[in-house]
């Protein structure tokens, strides 16, 4: 069911609901092999035309956030599918994961390319890419690469700190924030203010900006923390590139999720 106040739209269902104010629009509630989907068209224009990427993940940001970030910059209107968490762990077969590669999300389809594409730093990359956002020269197409695996590191070991006892999760949070973070971070400060504060590669905006920006928050999110205190160049670069006017839409329009 659909309510409607104060400028938003909330879609309520069984299994999850979204806050969706301005041009983020609700299409559609599938049922296939008796799963439940939630399906959002993100437009940038008034009239909305069939999208080129379908998006499919979790009713969360998480993973797939700066793949929407990216999308959102680059002004492409997407499918945006979220499936409920929940209900995809009960493995009760009313959500069929034989049809999603490798049994995991997030999954983009391109219908452009006519490529569908796992692993979400993967599909951040290849955007990226196809979007020139990925560097100008080899040198830069590293270095992202360099900062992607280094996001995945600290990802890593946050995610440790949620399958452990109440004591263990203690220490292991005491761990991330007082090793973890200053052994990357630092080294992420130091790289950042060298390059002028405003890009973390070169002299423009590449994916690796959106996921920085993202995860440092999401770190800072699950550890309870400001994880950024002891880095301002890193916190400044990030507030501004949460900022940018077609990000800044996206965070205004985006459903509501705890995380």
């Amino acid at each position: 069911m659909i309510f409607l106040f104060a400028g938003a739209v909330i879609v309520s269902f069984q299994v999850s609901f979204a806050i969706l104010p301005g041009n983020y629009t609700k299409l559609t509630k599938l049922q296939s092999r008796q799963s439940q989907y939630i399906i959002f068209m993100h437009s940038q224009q008034k009239t909305m035309s069939t999208p080129k990427y379908k998006l499919t993940y979790f009713n969360c940001m998480w993973l797939a956030e700066p793949i929407r970030y990216l999308l959102s910059y680059v002004k492409e209107d997407f499918e945006d599918v979220r499936i409920d968490y929940g209900e995809w762990e009960k493995n009760d077969g009313k959500i069929n994961k034989d049809e999603f590669l490798y049994q995991k999300l997030p999954v983009l389809e391109d219908s452009e390319n006519g490529l569908t594409l796992g692993q979400s730093f993967t599909i951040a990359r290849y955007l990226g890419r196809k979007y020139n956002l990925a560097g100008k020269t080899d040198v830069e197409a590293a270095k992202c690469d360099e900062y992607s695996d280094v996001l995945k590191d600290v990802l890593k070991e946050i995610e440790m700190i949620y399958e452990k006892d109440e004591k263990t999760k203690a220490e292991l949070n005491t761990n991330f924030l007082e090793k973890t973070i200053p052994r990357y971070f630092s080294v992420i400060e130091s790289d950042l203010k060298k390059n002028g504060g405003k890009y973390l590669v070169g002299n423009g905006i590449t994916w690796i900006d959106f996921l920085l920006c993202h995860l440092a928050q999401l770190f800072s999110l699950l550890s309870e923390s400001d994880v950024l205190t002891d880095y301002p160049t890193i916190k400044k670069y990030q507030q501004e590139i949460f900022a940018i006017p077609e990000i800044k839409a996206w965070i205004d329009k985006r459903p509501v999720t705890p995380y």
